[in-house]
């Protein structure tokens, strides 16, 4: 995905004030056979004030030759779109309006590729719709794009390297899955070209992570056992790992980053139930620190001393990096998440795992669950010998989502998971 430009005016979105500036509202394109949700969207939206422009066509040409007339902020698609579908149209509008954010409308269940379409679209819309839901979608992907534009604005003020490509292998394993005929071997075969990946995988699968019964062998093994979107998740952890692994860093151990990474995603794994959204926030809690690896990876000397600022002052590192830096390592990864084209849940995770309680209309989804499982691991010691004090959990957005009675049984669920992660025998292999 490419960021359009940093405007000046765009500031740290608060809570209660996501929307943009007047004089530049968001054009929303809404794509189905009935207007009726672009309307109900309209007038909810309209309500915040003049930020918003909705309109609604009837098909996907409609849609594209809108989109050359005037480009849109967001296009919202239904996935059955009569002559081109939505996944279709969310392809062409990639490629043509790559700013453009992108959402589909899907029916879960009865998708007819719900792999392509959670490549191609931003954020996947469960149908029949509920309006309110969609307000508070294209709302928080509007501000996580203008959080994504700072962190672009901010790389641009520094004498940087170059952000790591797009990870290659998984890349090309969403090629091989737009395929609708796609079979685990193609998956198996992709991993296998790169001989460092395979080993990576493979520890990974086996490792306490997953819980598996039996030994994994082989990547196709790998596949069977534990899905295409695991094993996606595991091909990105370890080529991003790869790209960014820092050496010699006084105050930082890759082994204890990548241990950390794995509690964490863990402790989300047990808090959300099973199916899309717990395994987009599985890989987002895998890679919720990225931006630590970014920022160490440019400039060892000036982590070095942010961490030290952080020790003495005794408080965690975010809050010295947004002091000092305007930005955070939160963002920073979620920025680069989204350059390489994740799903804007999975950046949303990242970029809020420090700062859950600002996202707007927040349930138990995937940011709430990477932050407190990212708490409870740091209750449990700091990732390795790091000193500097951790972020601790958000009471306050515990209480407001009526989670206060679950927090010791996560904690409790963290424990024996650290135990398992140490003892890998605990779990039978």
């Amino acid at each position: 995905m490419s960021l359009a430009t940093a405007r000046d005016e765009d500031a740290r979105p608060a809570p209660d004030s996501i929307a943009p500036p007047a004089q530049m509202p968001r054009r929303i394109l809404f794509v189905e056979r009935q207007p009726r949700n672009a309307q109900a969207l309209s007038e909810a939206l309209a309500q915040s004030g003049p930020h918003w422009s909705v309109e609604a066509v009837g098909s996907g040409e409609q849609a594209l030759a809108a989109l050359g007339a005037e480009p849109a902020d967001v296009v919202i698609a239904d996935e059955r779109l009569e002559e081109m579908d939505g996944v279709t149209l969310l392809t062409r509008v990639r490629e043509k309006h790559p700013t453009a954010i992108r959402m589909i409308l899907s029916e879960g269940a009865t998708s007819q590729r719900p792999s392509v379409a959670a490549i191609v679209a931003h954020r996947m819309l469960a149908k029949p719709c509920n309006v309110a839901e969609v307000e508070v979608a294209v709302r928080r992907s509007c501000a996580l794009h203008q959080l994504n534009d700072q962190a672009e604005a901010h790389r641009k003020t520094m004498k940087a390297a170059a952000l790591p490509s797009r990870p290659g292998v998984y890349m090309e394993l969403n090629r091989v899955l737009t395929d609708p005929g796609w079979q685990p071997n193609q998956i198996a075969a992709v991993v296998e070209r790169d001989v460092a990946m395979t080993a990576k995988v493979l520890q990974l699968a086996n490792s306490a992570l997953f819980g598996l019964t039996q030994t994994v062998t082989s990547v196709q093994g790998a596949v069977m056992f534990l899905g295409v979107d695991t094993i996606k998740s595991l091909a990105l952890t370890a080529e991003a790992f790869g790209k960014l692994a820092p050496r010699n860093v006084d105050g930082f151990s890759i082994e204890a980053f990548q241990a950390h990474a794995m509690l964490v995603a863990r402790i989300t794994a047990a808090i959300l139930p099973a199916g899309r959204a717990q395994q987009e926030a599985v890989t987002a809690a895998l890679l919720h620190d990225i931006g630590k690896l970014v920022l160490i990876s440019d400039s060892g000397q000036r982590w070095t001393q942010l961490h030290r600022m952080a020790i003495e002052r005794e408080v965690p590192l975010h809050t010295v990096e947004l002091e000092i830096e305007g930005v955070t390592h939160a963002d920073i990864g979620s920025y680069l998440l989204s350059l390489w084209g994740l799903p804007d849940g999975i950046a949303e995770a990242v970029a809020h795992h420090h700062t859950a309680g600002s996202v707007e209309g927040l349930a138990l989804d995937g940011v709430a669950a990477v932050h407190i499982a990212d708490a409870l691991a740091h209750e449990l010691g700091p990732a390795g010998d790091d000193p500097t004090p951790p972020a601790i959990l958000d009471e306050i957005l515990v209480e407001r989502l009526g989670l206060a009675s679950r927090i010791e049984e996560w904690r409790a669920t963290a424990r024996r998971l650290e135990d398992v992660a140490t003892d890998p025998d605990a779990e039978g292999h």
